[in-house]
């Protein structure tokens, strides 16, 4: 009995925590200028950001080729 409560609760909070990883917004933009602590991005297309919210960036890793 204690492992299927334990299978349900885990099943749960697994399935939340995934949610809330998929509302997360993709927007595409380029850098306009870079600042001491500031970076000014012109966003293409329609997103929904607003001004002084924080957000998260990932950089394109460059490949980097061997002998």
């Amino acid at each position: 009995m204690r492992k299927k409560i334990t299978s349900v609760a885990l099943a749960i909070i697994f399935s939340l925590s995934m949610a809330g990883v998929s509302l997360a917004a993709k927007c595409k933009g380029k850098v306009k200028s870079i600042g001491d602590k500031e970076i000014v991005i012109t966003v293409d297309g329609k997103c929904k950001l607003k001004d002084g919210e924080k957000v998260t960036i990932k950089s394109k890793k460059k490949a980097v080729e061997g002998c």
